[in-house]
């Protein structure tokens, strides 16, 4: 199911997000680039590279700024997550 406040949320973040914020994202590509579900795409009129995710689809530069906990399909982000726990306590505080 398409969470778009989820979608939107991390297209967001990919550009204005804080110091921490960019270090999980960091984190989370890195575990990406490992994960045979990792796909490439050049495109020939903008001659750029492109990853995306073949579990749902979402490019990964994008993906690693989801503001859900562990949001990659095949859970690999649960221990990095859990890692970057100040990132959490300030999402989820009033």
């Amino acid at each position: 199911m398409i969470d778009i406040k989820e979608i939107s949320q991390a297209w967001w973040d990919s550009y204005f997000a804080n110091n921490e914020t960019k270090q999980l994202a960091k984190d989370r590509l890195e575990v990406c680039k490992e994960c045979p579900s990792l796909t490439q795409m050049f495109r020939k009129i903008k001659k750029i590279n492109v990853a995306s995710c073949g579990e749902c689809g979402c490019p990964i530069s994008k993906k690693i700024f989801s503001p859900n906990f562990d949001a990659c399909p095949l859970g690999k982000w649960k221990n990095v997550d859990s890692k970057n726990i100040n990132v959490w306590k300030k999402k989820n505080t009033i």
